[in-house]
């Protein structure tokens, strides 16, 4: 992907991040608020493309990309919390 477009993807991630923020903020529903997201997201890229073959695979390919993202991230935190013993266990 050319900076550019990258530039042009964080502009309208950041723009759709605020909206839901938002949205949560004002107490709506989270799960609500993605299904939304979603519906809008499948139905601007069907209205676009027309063909579910092409649409749903860019669809997938974000929510993988979240996931994926956000597995890292946790693992990242894991490894920089130092390890915890429960109270009353003993160490040896």
């Amino acid at each position: 992907m050319a900076q550019r477009e990258k530039d042009a993807l964080e502009e309208v991630t950041a723009k759709v991040s605020a909206l839901t923020k938002a949205l949560l903020d004002e107490g709506k529903d989270p799960s609500m608020v993605a299904f939304a997201l979603t519906s809008v997201a499948a139905d601007m890229g069907l209205q676009v493309c027309g063909d579910p073959m092409r649409v749903f695979p860019v669809l997938l390919g974000a929510i993988s990309q979240q996931a994926h993202m956000r597995v890292e991230d946790r693992a990242e935190q894991d490894a920089e919390e130092p390890a915890c013993v429960p109270l009353g266990a003993t160490v040896h």
